[in-house]
């Protein structure tokens, strides 16, 4: 048995889900970026690269995005691993065809600012598409490299279903807002319309989420009509699901059905006493 056999080589790569709201056309967003290298030239994917010795998965996340589109998300958070054989063999030696599996990480970020994208000296194009559920597919190019397409699905619709049990709505706002604002946030994501007493009464009721704030700052009041009452973020916390989704069912069973998946993949690894080296 060879030294390459006993130990594969393995690379370990980040790719960023990034998602903004457009509120003109009160429509999701997700930032692609177009290969001008190989493999797969020409085609779009999510920003991503390689994990350097030295650095965490976030720090690598961050960085990378920042160097490929210009800009820098207001949120990142870890999301799911992947690591299907077949996602991507990388030719690491090309005199011996020495092949390296590529495990990605995929990370949800938030973008909430207005400035210009930066096209990386590896990307052709760099745009932010439509990601509109309803329709998923004739916005977005579903050729994309690798996996990535798979990984975007995946991402939108654990994006949508935290809405139900987590705070994450206020990450989409600036450091001030409104119920209403929140509310604008839910209604896009979901492509739903909701009550408004009976939401901002579930709003109100969340404990450390969002608190009233008395003073805001000049350029943040309202200059027309009766004064707003405005909030801000407390914390990002998790909670009993708020507000269901109305058409949310198919995301809730389809995270279900995941989790049965890891599950069944995952047994418990005995644990080996006494073991005689030879």
């Amino acid at each position: 048995m060879g030294a390459s056999d006993r130990f594969p080589v393995s690379l370990n790569a980040v790719n960023i889900v990034c998602f903004k709201i457009d509120w003109e056309e009160r429509v999701l967003n997700v930032l692609l970026v177009k290969r001008n290298i190989s493999p797969y030239k020409n085609k779009w994917s999510l920003p991503g690269g390689f994990v350097q010795g030295d650095q965490t998965l976030e720090e690598a996340a961050r960085r990378i995005f920042v160097e490929e589109t210009g800009i820098s998300p207001a949120y990142l958070s870890q999301f799911r691993s992947y690591s299907d054989t077949k996602r991507d063999k990388r030719v690491i030696n090309q005199r011996s065809g020495q092949k390296a599996r590529v495990f990605t990480t995929a990370f949800t970020a938030i973008y909430t600012s207005d400035e210009e994208l930066q096209l990386d000296k590896e990307s052709e194009d760099i745009r932010w598409f439509k990601i509109s559920k309803r329709y998923f597919s004739r916005h977005i190019p579903e050729d994309m490299a690798f996996d990535h397409y798979e990984i975007l699905v995946d991402t939108s619709n654990r994006l949508r279903a935290t809405l139900e049990y987590s705070g994450l709505a206020t990450r989409f706002l600036s450091e001030f807002f409104t119920l209403g604002q929140i509310q604008d946030v839910y209604e896009i994501l979901w492509e739903v319309e909701l009550d408004p007493a009976n939401f901002r009464e579930k709003l109100t009721n969340v404990d450390g989420w969002i608190r009233e704030v008395k003073k805001v700052p000049e350029n943040v009041k309202s200059r027309r009509g009766k004064p707003p009452t405005w909030y801000k973020e407390e914390s990002l916390t998790n909670f009993e699901r708020m507000i269901s989704n109305p058409e949310g069912e198919k995301i809730r069973k389809k995270e279900v059905e995941y989790q049965k998946i890891v599950d069944q993949n995952t047994t418990e690894i005995p644990i080996v006493k006494n073991i005689k080296k030879s």
